[in-house]
């Protein structure tokens, strides 16, 4: 399992995206990675879990091209990636595609989505979160809001936290900012040893 956290931060024009450097599959933690976020073209991806899905979606990049403003059609692409690699699984008829996220347009809108891809808007400069440990980033990222001013130290923060008390989001934190242009960049690396 791991974490994502996504937040718009209107005073740098960007979106601060962050992740915990490691996935666990059961009691076993993978090897480091910051591969959690995917962009496609003006769209950023953020997936939760283990398992090929980043390398699924990077598999049909070409086909972004054709991709508007519109999530929905970003939710569409990762379901044809999931469905051409088999990722997932039907329960009781309704297929499952193993893992939540984050979808992040370079306008600064944020879009949450489970794992059978019912997609919802976040409001902007809503900190939010996704991955086994969502429920304990989204109350870390509330209670920092009034204490601490930047919205890169509170995504930080907020990964150190879960990252020091989930023992399902092991690693080091990954912080990266997405910005107007559609640029992903490192901010806060994690460290490859980990």
């Amino acid at each position: 399992m791991t974490v994502i956290t996504a937040v718009h931060d209107t005073d740098n024009a960007c979106v601060w995206v962050g992740s915990n450097s490691r996935a666990t599959l059961g009691s076993i933690a993978g090897p480091p990675t910051d591969k959690k976020w995917v962009p496609l073209g003006p769209w950023l991806v953020g997936v939760t879990g283990t398992g090929p899905k980043p390398e699924a979606i990077e598999a049909i990049r070409s086909e972004t091209d054709a991709i508007g403003d519109r999530a929905v059609d970003i939710v569409k692409l990762l379901k044809k990636a999931y469905e051409i690699f088999d990722i997932g699984e039907t329960d009781e008829g309704l297929k499952r595609y193993c893992g939540s996220g984050i979808i992040v347009h370079k306008s600064a809108a944020i879009w949450d989505f489970d794992d059978s891809f019912c997609l919802s808007s976040v409001p902007s400069g809503m900190f939010w979160a996704r991955g086994s440990g969502m429920d304990m980033a989204i109350g870390a990222g509330r209670a920092l809001e009034s204490l601490v001013q930047s919205k890169k130290d509170i995504t930080a923060r907020v990964v150190e936290i879960v990252i020091a008390n989930d023992i399902d989001c092991p690693g080091e934190p990954v912080i990266q900012k997405f910005d107007a242009e559609g640029k992903l960049s490192f901010v806060r690396q994690a460290n490859a040893n980990s």
